[in-house]
């Protein structure tokens, strides 16, 4: 269980420090807009660690509340970009931060149903 809690402050952690980089730009630009890709894998990851750690989030609907705590942590996500130099928030970011935390939390959801139904039952 500490490894999972400590997983998820890293993620958090992590998005946070990101988060806080004047100028924050891929090395190699291979398509436009490819930055969407970054942030869905971003808070892809965020939405592991909020499944690996769904016993913080009860027994009712924790799905829903994991993506509504991953939603409110991509827009203070955004919300703060907007105050760092050399950064701005988008409709577009928030949009790939989303779809990203919710794709990924309906994925490994369904990929850790079995130990969801055990943890249930304990």
């Amino acid at each position: 269980m500490l490894a999972r809690r400590g997983f998820l402050l890293l993620v958090l952690f992590l998005t946070a420090y990101l988060s806080h980089q004047p100028s924050l730009k891929p090395p190699l630009e291979l398509f436009p807009h490819q930055d969407k890709l970054f942030h869905m894998i971003e808070f892809g990851g965020l939405g592991l660690a909020l499944v690996l750690n769904r016993d913080i989030f009860g027994r009712k609907r924790p799905r829903t509340l994991m993506i509504v705590s991953g939603i409110l942590w991509a827009v203070l996500d955004e919300i703060h970009q907007s105050f760092v130099p050399g950064r701005d928030s988008s409709v577009q970011d928030m949009a790939a931060d989303t779809a990203g935390l919710v794709a990924a939390v309906w994925i490994f959801f369904r990929i850790f149903q079995n130990t969801v139904r055990q943890d249930a039952q304990v």
